[in-house]
Formats: C-alpha cells, sequence, structure tokens
C-alpha cells in the first residue's frame, strides 16, 4: 500500500523486527552458501546434490540423496554441525537480538 511500516493482525512492526529477521535470514543463507562451498571442495559430488543435503540438514528436514555415507569424515562433521546448529540457530540468535535491544 506504500505506507512505511508494515502492519500484522492489527499491529504494528518496527524497523527494528525487520532489521532481526533480515540479519537472521542472511545468516543463514551465508551458512548455507559456505557450508555448500566447503563440500563442494572437499567431495567430487554434483552441487545439486550437495545442496540439497546442507539445506536439508540446516532445516533438519531429514531428507538424504544418499551421498552423506559417501562423504569425508570433515564433510561429515560440517553436515553435523549444520544439523545442530540449524536445529538451535535461528532461535536462539532471533532471540538474543531481540533481548539485547530492550531497554
Amino acid at each position: 500500500r506504500g505506507g512505511t511500516a508494515v502492519n500484522i493482525f492489527g499491529k504494528r512492526l518496527s524497523r527494528a523486527v525487520h532489521r532481526q529477521a533480515i540479519t537472521v535470514v542472511l545468516l543463514a543463507i551465508a551458512l548455507i552458501v559456505v557450508s555448500t562451498m566447503f563440500l563442494m571442495l572437499i567431495t567430487d559430488f554434483g552441487q545439486e546434490r550437495i545442496l540439497f543435503e546442507v539445506v536439508s540438514a540446516f532445516a533438519t528436514v531429514g531428507l538424504s540423496t544418499g551421498i552423506t555415507a559417501g562423504m569425508p569424515p570433515a564433510g561429515q562433521v560440517v553436515l553435523i554441525l549444520l544439523m545442530f546448529i540449524g536445529r538451535l540457530g535461528p532461535v536462539t540468535l532471533g532471540t538474543a537480538l531481540a533481548v539485547r535491544g530492550r531497554p
């Protein structure tokens, strides 16, 4: 509508909330990109299969293309860390950003 604020269910979201949401999303995308590039460097699998594994691990979906068993131990550790960060990271980071900014 051209307004300067976002209204959801009759409430206005501040710009601080916008910045926090954008920060969490950009950090998640950066983590996925870096992990994908690292796995592409240490393995011979295709980009699509690695990207699928990385996004599935970060989102804790439980789907796999079956390449995890064929990865070197460093690649498996990356996927394990992605699962852990994906489970705790976005919620924890969002909470930390929200709590820090409150007087």
